[in-house]
């Protein structure tokens, strides 16, 4: 009966063995062991390249002085020369008649109780070809 025993116990080592030798060969094919064949990594993708935003007035300047008005020509000056000197409008209306462009600015001051000093508005107004038909400028305060 002893006999019958220790086969047993060899039969059970056999088999650990098997299955020791079965699940390093399934890791080694699936990548977890050491391999002569390895891929290089991929590359970093560079970034998306943004355009900056289109730039943007500092808060409380001036829409525009005089200089800036007189290079306004009615029939001559376009909407790509009017967003170059003012920027991007604040409001677009467009129309049948053509296309408005509105710019406004204020300018505040105070830390706990906000005053405005000074309140902007430039309206443009171009023709169905996109050339100015026409502008208004108006303030108020200092």
């Amino acid at each position: 009966m002893q006999e019958g025993y220790r086969g047993m116990g060899n039969q059970r080592v056999a088999q650990g063995v098997m299955v020791t030798v079965i699940v390093g060969v399934l890791l080694a094919g699936a990548g977890c062991g050491t391999s002569s064949k390895s891929e290089a990594p991929a590359p970093p993708t560079p970034p998306e390249v943004v355009a900056p935003p289109p730039s943007l007035r500092d808060a409380g300047a001036k829409i525009a002085d005089e200089a800036m008005l007189k290079q306004l020509v009615p029939g001559k000056t376009t909407k790509a020369e009017v967003q170059e000197r003012f920027g991007v409008p604040q409001e677009v209306v467009v129309s049948p008649g053509g296309e408005t462009f509105i710019y406004f600015r204020d300018r505040t001051s105070g830390w706990f109780s906000r005053s405005t000093r000074r309140v902007e508005s430039l309206t443009v107004r171009f023709d169905d070809q996109g050339l100015l038909k026409d502008f208004e400028y108006r303030f108020a305060g200092k």
